[in-house]
Formats: C-alpha cells, structure tokens, sequence
C-alpha cells in the first residue's frame, strides 16, 4: 500500500527471489538429513552381525503414501493376481477342479498378495493364522531379523524369540534374509519427489494468490491502518468499503517459473519410479497412445510378470500346498501341483480361423472348443450340400451346364 502525497510509492512486494533461495536453502539441508539416513538404515537392515529392519521399513512406511508409486505396484500385481491358474496331476497333466476352486477363493488371492509384496519390500515372512479356512497374515517386518530367524516383540530387544521351528508348519518364507526389496532403492527417489511437493506448497501458499495494493491520499496513521484492515478484509471477502481517494491494484501472481521447476522434478521422479516397478512409463503416462501401452502391458506380462509368477509357483508349490496336506486338506504334495494358464499369444479371432482349418484333419472335442470360446455347444451341425434342382430331377449333371 502507497501514500499518494508521499510520492505515490508502492508498498514493498514480498521479494520472490528471495524466498525461492531461502526454501532451496531449506530444501537442501532436508534432503541431506533425510538421505544420510535413508544411508544408515540401509546399513542398519545390511548389517549380518546385529541386523535391525525396523528404521529401513519405518522410512518405508512413511515413504511409500505416494499415489503415483501406489498405482505402479498396483498395477504390477494386478499382472499377476489376474492370471488364471490351475491345481494339475504332476503325472497326468489333467486339471484338478475341485482342488483349483478351492485356491480360488479370497484366502488364496490375499495370500499372493503378501508373496508379491516382497518384491517391493523385501523378506517376507508368512503365518498361516487359523488352519481351516485357511487364513494368512504376514509378520511386521519391522519386527524380524531374518540372518537370526528371529521375531522381535518389542523392536528395541536385543534379542528375539526363534521361529525356524515353525518354518513348513505356521510360517512360510518368502525370499533370502538380506532381500530389501526394491523400496530400499527408491527410497532417494521418494524423498526428493515429496520434498519438491512440499516446497512447492510453501512457495504457492506465499506467491500462489494475487498481490492486492492500495493507492490513497490519506496520510494518518489511523485512516492508513483501517485501509490496511479493509484490505485484509478483501482478500477473504472479495468486498471491501473503502476511504474516498483509495485506489486498489490486483496484481496477478506469475508462478510459471516456478511451477515448471517443480512441476519437471516431480515428473522426473515418477519416471524414474515408474522404470524400476514396471520397466518402464508407457502404462502410466499421460502422452502414450493406446497401441503403446498395449505393447508395454504385454511386456510387462511376458518379462517383470513371468518373474512374480514364478516366485509365486515356486512359493506355492514348494511350501503352501505341503503345508495344507500337513493340516488335513485334500492335498497331495507328490502328485498336486499349482500352475499358472499360459497365456494366448494370438488374438481369439486369429485362433478360431486355425481351428476352423485343423478341424478339416484333426478330432478337437466340443466341450474344449466351448471352454475356449466361451459359448455353448449342444451338437454338431450335419454340413449338406445343395444340389441343383434339375439334379433332382434325373436330368444328370450335364443339363445343367450352358
């Protein structure tokens, strides 16, 4: 605000430049903090005498509230959470229906859930909770030291209750002690993402909204402090009465700089985010065409995808189904295994024009045509062939030519 019989100067204007080299500075001293301890707790969780999990996946916790990096492990997951699979007869190969509709149920896709999450956050261990529906539940992480095979009570004990025993009857583990997952990785990339968020909030809250000042000729303090008031009164009104001889400007706020430096930081780091879970942007982005990310989803089921399925065959196979058999369930861990449907390289359309041809030469069964296609068979149609009407007549095939 300016008095006008003062040489008209205008009320000083909070100096942008200023404050955007003070929160750098700000910015600066955090990041350090938070990097060198990111460092120490990657040592701490590393450390194979006095190994302590608990301040690397406290850090997770705090960290991994990230929409972007939230949907990318969704997203990852959902690859495989989503395929179909089935129980087998190791020696016949056939489908066991009702021990694969027995996995199909909630337990089972919660309990993949939790195996899938130590690719993200490293050694998992799993307690199977109530033996008949069956239920699982994964152990704090922050609670285990895994190079001991010890489960910590309370994180701060220096020593912890021994689990080994239990391992093949109520727990299953899932990856090596020093696994840290990919979030330890990501950590730097997380904590620069939600600095740059938190230093653009401060510089909108300060710079964000327009600059409002007033030109009179009043020149008492009091006239000059209720003009004061009235402005503050217009920022939060939109309305103000205001003294005869009072003019007010509306400065707009030029924040483009600055919303391009934040807004490319935030942008990088979700590049970077996305590359690690998913290999690569393409799923994610706004920018990608269809086709693209069509292309990259089949490539992240064929490449990242085969690893998790893997990991969740072997985990099932080599621990789950023995331990179900163990507890009553009808399984049979010598001729019972899990595996995953492999996928349809070929759109269906393609695969129905070869069946069409194979069924010139070969036998293909009616119930795994309907399986496949997904409609009903109820018979094959007798394929007749119309002959001309003269034919029927008795006047021989000859006639008819001209």
């Amino acid at each position: 605000m300016a008095r006008k019989n003062k040489g008209n100067t205008q009320a000083g204007k909070p100096n942008a430049d200023a404050f955007v080299t003070k929160i750098i500075a700000e910015f600066k001293d955090m990041q350090r903090a938070e990097i060198q301890k990111w460092r120490r707790n990657i040592l701490a969780a590393s450390d194979p005498e006095n190994q302590r999990l608990y301040p690397l996946q406290d850090m997770f916790d705090n960290l991994k509230a990230d929409g972007h990096f939230i949907g990318d492990i969704r997203l990852r997951k959902a690859a495989t959470l989503c395929s179909p699979f089935s129980i087998i007869n190791k020696d016949t190969g056939d489908i066991q229906e009702d021990k694969t509709k027995f996995f199909k149920k909630k337990w089972f896709y919660d309990f993949m859930s939790c195996v899938l999450d130590y690719v993200h956050y490293g050694y998992t261990l799993i307690e199977m909770t109530d033996t008949l529906k069956p239920a699982f539940k994964v152990i704090p992480r922050r609670n285990t030291i895994p190079r001991r095979r010890e489960i910590l009570f309370t994180v701060n004990d220096s020593k912890g209750c021994s689990y080994s025993e239990y391992i093949g009857q109520t727990l299953i583990e899932v990856g090596e002690p020093e696994d840290l997952g990919l979030m330890a990785d990501l950590c730097g990339q997380l904590i620069w993402k939600r600095n740059a968020q938190q230093l653009w909030a401060t510089y909108s809250e300060k710079f964000g909204l327009p600059l409002i000042t007033a030109t009179t000729n009043k020149s008492g303090d009091a006239e000059i402090a209720r003009i004061k008031r009235m402005l503050q009164a217009l920022g939060e009104a939109a309305q103000a009465v205001l003294p005869e001889g009072t003019t007010i400007d509306v400065k707009e706020s030029k924040t483009g700089d600055a919303y391009m430096v934040f807004d490319k930081q935030i942008e990088r780091a979700n590049t970077e985010l996305s590359k690690a879970v998913l290999g690569g942007t393409m799923l994610t982005d706004n920018g990608s065409s269809r086709s693209q990310s069509e292309v990259h989803e089949r490539n992240l089921d064929d490449k990242l995808s085969e690893d998790d399925r893997r990991i969740v065959t072997f985990t099932v196979n080599d621990q789950l189904i023995p331990m179900l058999a163990l507890w009553g369930h009808p399984f049979n861990p010598d001729t019972d295994e899990f595996k995953f449907d492999p996928g349809d390289e070929m759109d269906l359309k393609d695969f129905w024009v070869i069946i069409l041809q194979a069924l010139g030469v070969y036998e293909i069964p009616d119930e795994w045509v309907s399986k496949k296609f997904g409609f009903p068979i109820t018979g094959r149609k007798t394929l007749q062939q119309t002959i001309p009407a003269a034919v029927a007549g008795n006047k021989g095939f000859s006639a008819n030519f001209q």
